[in-house]
């Protein structure tokens, strides 16, 4: 049997456009980033094209206005897998820590909004 799960309008490919820092008000423009989220069922796929096409794959939990991310793997080819040990490997996305709660400011058919303890991140859906 396949597991479904009911993710709404979260479900689909996202573009990072935006990333702002809530310590020091700080916003970095990323519209023309290389940086997508990949939301499907409970998997999350990173992708940042630029950078060696890095692929980083989640479990996620999507309840209410909450986005739970969990259990990260670096893809290294299509049949290699790799745990994700550090969090470096993940801010330049956007992620502070390999398990992170983001609220859901903001979810529209094309508009995704998402408030970590450090950053809030915009982006737009294609």
């Amino acid at each position: 049997s396949f597991e479904m799960t009911d993710n709404g309008k979260l479900d689909g490919n996202w573009q990072l456009c935006q990333i702002d820092t809530l310590a020091t008000n700080g916003t970095c423009n990323m519209s023309y980033s290389s940086i997508y989220w990949s939301m499907e069922n409970n998997l999350l796929q990173v992708r940042d094209i630029d950078n060696n096409n890095l692929r980083i794959l989640f479990r996620f939990n999507h309840q209410g206005d909450s986005l739970f991310i969990f259990d990260p793997y670096h893809v290294i080819t299509k049949d290699e897998l790799e745990p994700v040990e550090s969090d470096s490997l993940l801010l330049p996305l956007g992620i502070s820590q390999t398990e992170e709660h983001f609220l859901i400011e903001q979810l529209s058919n094309g508009n995704l909004t998402l408030k970590s303890p450090i950053y809030r991140l915009r982006f737009r859906k294609y």
